[in-house]
């Protein structure tokens, strides 16, 4: 007779082989099917993100069916005028940054000679011309504008593949909005009745999660390309327009966005106006800190219901689980994890408060 433990020794490797071959199934499914997948979800968190207008619009007396088509026409008016107004600001400024790149490079030169000269007061005798090589960085800063112009240039060919893209986003979103809560309503129906109410549990906190953090981010996104371009324009910089887009897409990366972030705005002041860069840093750090370090983790906090040690320890587990979409989406995932978690914990602990009332009733 067999023996029962090498039994489910055997058993549990089987399962635990099986899963992993699956896992790697599916990992290659998906990376065929990355961009349509994509489309879907960028989609689905687009229909997220707008669903509490749907709810302002009905308190207004405007039913679903009208609101859902004004939305989202509205959305793709904004974002035609949107494309079309600032494109040719941003190429123009753009190609102003680069051919600037040459005054840059001396001022960055007389730069360090005039740090040499203070640190030679204190005996420190130092090369900094040579440790940082203004010249290949002025070299390299020169390659990639140039290439970027060129490859901006080039773009007329490659806008009709983006629009494509952006309108199949809305049109998916589009529906997702409109038949997405009897899709739901369906699928919950396939399962079993005793499931049901779970499982609407879950799917709300998924939804609820996954939007308020997508609106937070985008939230995130606009309050500091405002105070970018605040910041800039009370220094007297030029590119505001170019930088500012930049920023607000680079800043929505959690962890190193912000960081990221500050690139763009000091290669501008270097070249506009080298002379106040160091305040001006200044006044970015201190503006990123009081952002991104005090209000939008307590924001964070309260929408996935994690603590902004949490939060932090949400990005940095996520990427190195997942890398790049670890980062985007580790806390949603943790904000759902934690959220299902203590459904779990309050639902036992309603249990148990009736299983002690029920065995201290009399008999």
């Amino acid at each position: 007779m067999p023996n029962p433990r090498l039994v489910n020794t055997m058993l549990w490797l089987a399962i635990i082989g099986i899963g992993v071959f699956l896992i790697e199934r599916f990992a290659v499914v998906t990376a065929l099917l990355a961009t349509p997948l994509l489309m879907f979800i960028i989609a689905w968190l687009l229909a997220l993100i707008i669903e509490p207008l749907y709810d302002l619009l009905e308190q207004f007396h405007i039913a679903r069916r009208f609101a859902v088509p004004v939305i989202y026409v509205v959305l793709l008016t904004l974002l035609t005028v949107a494309i079309f107004a600032f494109i040719p600001v941003t190429y123009t400024q753009l190609n102003l940054l680069v051919h600037n790149v040459p005054e840059l490079l001396s001022l960055v030169t007389l730069f360090f000679a005039d740090i040499e000269v203070q640190l030679g007061r204190f005996g420190l005798h130092t090369d900094l011309a040579a440790v940082f090589r203004p010249e290949a960085i002025a070299a390299q800063l020169g390659t990639f504008g140039g290439s970027a112009i060129q490859q901006s240039l080039g773009l007329a060919g490659g806008l009709a593949a983006i629009a494509f893209n952006i309108v199949m986003v809305l049109i998916l979103s589009y529906y997702m909005a409109v038949d997405g809560p009897q899709l739901y309503n369906r699928l919950l129906h396939l399962c079993p009745p005793d499931w049901q109410p779970e499982a609407r549990t879950f799917g709300n906190i998924i939804s609820q999660t996954f939007g308020g953090y997508m609106r937070a981010q985008i939230l995130s996104s606009l309050l500091y390309a405002i105070l970018n371009a605040i910041v800039m324009a009370a220094f007297g910089l030029n590119s505001i327009t170019l930088t500012t887009i930049i920023v607000s897409i680079v800043v929505i990366v959690p962890l190193v966005g912000g960081a990221a972030a500050l690139v763009p705005p000091i290669v501008v002041a270097g070249v506009n106006k080298p002379e106040i860069i160091i305040p001006f840093v200044i006044v970015m750090l201190v503006v990123q800190q009081v952002l991104f370090n005090m209000i939008l983790p307590r924001i964070l906090g309260r929408i996935v219901g994690l603590h902004p040690l949490l939060v932090f320890a949400a990005l940095l587990i996520g990427s190195v689980i997942a890398g790049p979409w670890g980062i985007l989406f580790g806390i949603p995932l943790a904000g759902v994890a934690a959220s299902i978690a203590n459904y779990f914990y309050l639902r036992n602990q309603s249990i148990l408060i009736a299983q002690k009332f029920n065995s201290t009733e009399p008999s």
